[in-house]
């Protein structure tokens, strides 16, 4: 039996979603062991981690075990994922995506005038621009702690009301949310985060095995709108901390569809293309000031 040292992070929502994967690796005949860690982003609760600088905070750490042979395979959430990867490292896997929505959680007897927990500077000025009334708050922690304050209704010994967070997360971790209201956010409110909603499955070059496993996993139509979406990214020249929002999609006739939205510090810009798939990069990219 081939075995697979599998590394990921060790909250609930990362090993819920790495657990289908593995899945799929038993039914092909391997072995995985698990490898848990705590990564740099996991650590720090200080603050919204684009105060920090830098990129890979949920990555680096187990991308460097695996170009050190400490483990033989990694699972993140795509939107977590440097532009840039270290050499020694391929992708094993993308397979379908989940819903790559926002969701908006919020108590039943919240005010309309809300004030919102979130770490996510794309989030936070998106949504300021269309609620006006609403505050915003920073909060860290995983996803079920971020409920759990929801629930409580305070942070920090200040009133509050909701938060956003990824419904592919709350799918995945089949979250108990009784009691609390849930309003998906559509691509007009709020466009998700690049990549939002997809996995990464990472490996080495030597584990070719691991890749073939894959094969009938891996989903061409998600790598192509996440490729595209990431594409924006780059562009921009950003990290996975930049306040933007993008979203691919392909219509009946093979077409993409991409939107973007970046939230910067001088203002919002807003740029949408449909076409094939550089022509779609190339226009969003100008609408958003990129010559």
């Amino acid at each position: 039996m081939k075995k697979v040292i599998l590394g990921t992070r060790g909250s609930k929502l990362a090993t819920a979603q790495a657990e289908f994967l593995v899945q799929h690796l038993k039914d092909k005949g391997f072995e995985v062991e698990w490898k848990l860690f705590t990564t740099s982003g996991d650590r720090w609760l200080e603050g919204p981690l684009d105060q920090r600088g830098g990129t890979g905070f949920f990555t680096k750490e187990l991308e460097d075990a695996l170009v050190g042979g400490g483990v033989d395979l990694l699972i993140h959430s795509l939107k977590d994922v440097a532009i840039e990867r270290p050499a020694g490292i391929v992708t094993a896997c993308i397979p379908a995506r989940e819903d790559p929505a926002d969701w908006l959680v919020m108590r039943q007897d919240a005010p309309a005038a809300l004030r919102v927990g979130t770490s996510s500077v794309r989030r936070e000025r998106t949504l300021k621009a269309a609620h006006p009334d609403w505050s915003f708050t920073w909060i860290r922690g995983n996803v079920p702690t971020r409920v759990q304050r929801v629930r409580e209704g305070l942070l920090r010994d200040e009133p509050l009301h909701a938060t956003l967070l990824a419904a592919s997360g709350l799918k995945r971790l089949a979250l108990d949310l009784a009691g609390l209201e849930v309003r998906p956010l559509t691509p007009d409110e709020l466009l998700p985060a690049p990549g939002q909603g997809a996995l990464l499955a990472e490996t080495r070059p030597d584990r070719a095995d691991i890749i073939e496993a894959f094969a009938d996993l891996h989903c061409e139509a998600t790598t192509r709108c996440v490729t595209l979406e990431r594409g924006v990214l780059k562009g921009l020249g950003g990290g996975c901390q930049m306040p933007l929002g993008a979203l691919a999609t392909v219509d009946a006739s093979g077409q993409i569809l991409l939107r973007a939205v970046h939230a910067a510090d001088e203002g919002i810009r807003r740029a949408e293309a449909h076409g094939d798939d550089g022509q779609a990069l190339r226009t969003v990219l100008a609408g958003l000031g990129v010559s």
